[in-house]
């Protein structure tokens, strides 16, 4: 696998070459008033790039929006869905029948879900503790009037599989010794935070399924292994002393994913600075020779760590699954839990929230509580989220969900849930019946079609209009008495203008779209290419 010397560009980053040409016409443009007739809009000194690089673009895209240009409105995360009707999926084998004891305790789990199109299986891997005498010798009902204490345990990685992703079994392989028997479902012992990659692509079939870990046992170490079937895997190999592999860091989910823009093998992992915990990242082009992890993002403090961070491309534009660990202050409501919240980055090198808000942050809920364990529902203190697999019109998010402190008395289970597809997060009104307004930076419409993927609710309305590339000025024939909105039946709204047509439009020049809207959602915007950034790192 290549390394693209373009790595370290934003999507948008590869046009930083016209940037500063379109920047200055815009700032020319957009420094007139409002009431001004309309002014030449910039053109590219350049040919566009091929319209298949253009894609959609999602509403918490910053890089979409004219900050300034804004009113009434914020981002907040999508609805997630719960498939109550069959969760948990499975759980600690100590309280499962047959009951299997050498799963005392999942922790966080880590979990892995993988597609295998060719098996036609849903492969599960995840990381556990199998041995855990304190939870193995104590029975819930005895648990509250216990603390738990942590002795004697050993860490391990399991593997479970299913045909549909409902119900799940946990095959006796054969492959490690536990207590005199291998009639068990374990790949290795005295490893944690497994991530497992599925790498269709390979051109070596014994490669196509890869497994990094962190190693405890013989120097810690992060280590890779190989397997053609996706259970019998080579053995460990450390990591090469100049990859420089973190001691202390890399216990948490090691999670690989390969980065489209690269082609390179991605590592999401962790560091710790000044006792904060905090995801770092590393990359490689053969999966056994790695960049030395260096920090990528961080919360706020012992009261909001990231505790681990799979990440996923879609579109452009990296998403992670955070799952934000709350510590510091006992008297805190989420002391010692840990909540799963969609982050975001256009380059993997600086990431952000995609909703700002606390209150709109979280995107896999917890369960009820029920007074606290052991009472609540599996996943009512504590999620850890594997990267979704998309079906159809849904992305399924496989997590493990735990009841109980982090760091006391918990029993977690796998679950699932999905979004519907494109639907991460929304702009959404910020208060009530009012008016929203937003406003994009300069766009291209050379394919001379726009649409929104959008709800709009009972009573509520979408239109838009064309201004200059600044946002100020109106263009002739695309005001918003003249905008209309059809249904494609899909969610997504084709926006057009009586008497007027995209097509019309300078094919070389950036326009603004403004979008006024009331009790509505906006998702994504498609058929356009954004003009390069001015305020972006190249």
């Amino acid at each position: 696998m290549g390394t693209n010397p373009l790595s370290r560009l934003g999507r948008r980053g590869f046009f930083g070459g016209v940037a500063a040409v379109s920047a200055a016409a815009a700032a020319a443009t957009s420094a007139q008033p409002a009431t001004a007739a309309p002014a030449a809009t910039p053109v590219l000194p350049l040919a566009l790039p091929d319209p298949s690089q253009q894609r959609k673009f999602f509403a918490f895209d910053s890089g979409l929006w004219n900050g300034h240009l804004m009113s009434n409105c914020k981002v907040v995360t999508g609805q997630f869905h719960k498939d109550t009707r069959n969760n948990p999926l499975f759980r600690e084998g100590i309280f499962e029948d047959p009951y299997l004891p050498w799963e005392p305790r999942f922790d966080n789990g880590y979990p892995n879900v993988i597609w295998d199109p060719v098996a036609k299986l849903y492969r599960c891997y995840y990381t556990l503790f199998i041995k855990d005498p304190t939870s193995k010798d104590t029975r819930p009902a005895d648990r509250a009037r216990k603390p738990y204490v942590i002795s004697g345990r050993q860490t391990g990685c399991a593997y479970a599989e299913s045909k549909d992703g409902v119900r799940w079994t946990k095959p006796q392989l054969g492959i490690v010794d536990f207590e005199g028997s291998t009639a068990n479902n374990l790949l290795f012992t005295d490893i944690q935070g497994t991530s497992v990659l599925y790498d269709a692509k390979d051109p070596n079939p014994a490669r196509r399924f890869k497994l990094l870990t962190l190693k405890e046992k013989g120097g810690t170490s992060l280590c890779v292994a190989f397997s053609a079937d996706g259970i019998h895997f080579s053995d460990l190999q450390p990591w090469p002393a100049a990859s420089g592999s973190p001691v202390p860091g890399g216990d948490c989910h090691n999670q690989v994913f390969i980065d489209p823009r690269t082609n390179e093998y991605v590592l999401i992992t962790r560091l710790w600075d000044n006792n904060i915990r905090v995801s770092a990242m590393s990359r490689s082009t053969d999966f056994i020779n790695w960049s030395k992890p260096v920090e990528i993002h961080r919360g706020t403090g012992f009261e909001s760590q990231i505790y681990s961070m799979p990440v996923f491309e879609k579109h452009g534009v990296y998403l992670g699954l955070a799952s934000m660990f709350h510590d510091g202050d006992d008297t805190r409501d989420d002391y010692d839990s840990v909540d799963l919240e969609l982050h975001w980055s256009s380059n993997t090198a600086e990431w952000q929230p995609v909703a700002v808000d606390p209150e709109d942050a979280t995107f896999i809920p917890h369960g009820n509580k029920r007074g606290g364990y052991p009472n609540g529902e599996f996943d009512s203190n504590v999620v850890f989220s594997a990267v979704p697999i998309e079906e159809d019109d849904k992305l399924w998010f496989y997590y493990m969900g735990g009841k109980g402190g982090h760091t006391n008395w918990r029993e977690s289970a796998l679950g699932r849930g999905w979004i519907e597809k494109d639907r991460y997060a929304a702009y959404v009104p910020r208060r009530g019946n009012r008016t929203t307004v937003l406003t994009t930076q300069g766009l291209n419409f050379s394919e001379g079609i726009l649409q929104i993927l959008a709800d709009i609710e009972p009573g509520g309305d979408l239109r838009c209009e064309l201004r200059n590339v600044g946002g100020t000025v109106v263009q002739p024939g695309f005001e918003l008495s003249k905008s209309r909105v059809s249904e494609r039946g899909d969610g997504w709204l084709d926006i057009s203008w009586r008497g007027s047509s995209l097509s019309s439009l300078n094919p070389n020049a950036f326009y603004a779209l403004r979008v006024e809207m009331r009790r509505t959602k906006v998702w994504a915007i498609q058929g356009i290419y954004p003009r390069p950034l001015k305020y972006t790192k190249h």
